[in-house]
């Protein structure tokens, strides 16, 4: 039998376990990247472990980071409108750096999202750039490579 015989259902089989990724994933809140701990302390910011390597879907805004025309495909998400843009920025914990392969094309980029893909946990300094007078430096505490991105319907 000839192996190009086989190569039709290996790209099925990748392309079903690549949406079942998608279907598997747990849709979490912005409260899921925080903790639960019985003593609060707000000058420490923590970490959700258990959510390291897991496939999630969570909602937010985008802000840019690099782009190429109308496509975006690194970007930090962000819980409200305008987060990293503002001083001082959220703590580490709510600020998710995120990577696409597939670009994320819009006209309105203030709209809110919903990302679906693989979180970790791992640090990633971004600065952000608004005009070239002004930039911001943002911690990002959370990574997260997006297998898809949809609007946020209501």
């Amino acid at each position: 039998m000839s192996p190009n015989k086989f190569l039709p259902i290996l790209v099925i089989l990748f392309l079903l376990s690549s949406c079942s990724q998608i279907d598997d994933s747990k849709e979490i809140g912005w409260s899921d990247l925080i903790p639960f701990t019985s003593i609060f302390n707000p000058s420490d910011v923590k970490f959700n472990k258990s959510l390291n390597g897991k496939v999630v879907k969570i909602p937010g805004y985008l802000i840019p980071l690099h782009y190429e025309a109308r496509e975006i495909k690194e970007f930090m998400l962000v819980p409200y409108i305008g987060a990293c843009i503002h001083v001082p920025p959220p703590p580490a914990n709510q600020l998710v750096y995120v990577i696409s392969d597939l670009p994320w094309e819009n006209d309105f980029i203030w709209d809110p999202i919903w990302i679906t893909g693989e979180i970790s946990i791992g640090g990633q300094n971004t600065i952000i750039s608004l005009n070239p007078h002004e930039t911001y430096q943002a911690n990002a505490g959370y990574e997260m490579i997006a297998h898809e991105i949809i609007d946020y319907e209501y």
